[in-house]
């Protein structure tokens, strides 16, 4: 194996190193554990009443979380997932509003924060909704409430939460890729005398 082979070879190895995969830290996010249109409670999930449900009115897949409750009350989804205080965490999920006239509200939070505050919009089809929030603890539970007039509902679907990664400094991957080249080149002089 030659010189530039062995500077490729490390140049992938250091690039896969430093790139880790971000994995979805949520339990069935596209709810594909349901079995039964009106199951509930949703596997993987918690809910403050029966309200949230299995339906087959996905964004993708064969299923998707729906919120549809009884005038004057509102039912909160929700799933605790583990965090790294301090840190960043890209949270997104596909929604979508076969809403009533008003009143009708929906809400989503990442731990104490609420990253989506909506109230009386007009139906709408799948929205891809996107947000990066900080963990407070070893623990955050994310969580969607929902409210209508009591006909229609809220479609949930798709859920993520993935650590937000941390880009190595340019300097210290350059400095990094100049002493594996050195390496090599060290290495050819010597396999050639």
């Amino acid at each position: 194996m030659d010189c530039w082979r062995i500077s490729a070879l490390a140049a992938c190895l250091l690039i896969a190193s430093v790139s880790p995969s971000l994995a979805n830290l949520v339990t069935d996010p596209g709810f594909e554990s349901c079995t039964t249109f009106g199951q509930s409670p949703l596997p993987g999930w918690s809910a403050t009443a029966t309200f949230a449900f299995c339906d087959m009115n996905p964004h993708t897949g064969s299923w998707n979380a729906s919120l549809d409750t009884p005038i004057g009350l509102s039912v909160t989804l929700s799933q605790s997932i583990p965090t790294t205080p301090g840190d960043s965490y890209d949270f997104s999920f596909w929604l979508s509003g076969d809403l009533p006239p008003s009143p009708n509200a929906f809400t989503a939070s990442f731990g104490t924060d609420q990253v989506l505050n909506l109230v009386n919009p007009a139906s709408f089809p799948y929205t891809f909704e996107n947000f990066t929030a900080a963990a407070s603890g070893t623990t955050t539970t994310i969580a969607f409430t929902g409210s209508t007039n009591g006909a229609g509902g809220w479609n949930v679907d798709d859920v993520s939460v993935t650590a937000v990664a941390a880009v190595p400094e340019p300097a210290s991957l350059a400095l990094l890729v100049t002493g594996l080249l050195s390496l090599a080149a060290i290495r050819r002089r010597r396999s050639a005398n």
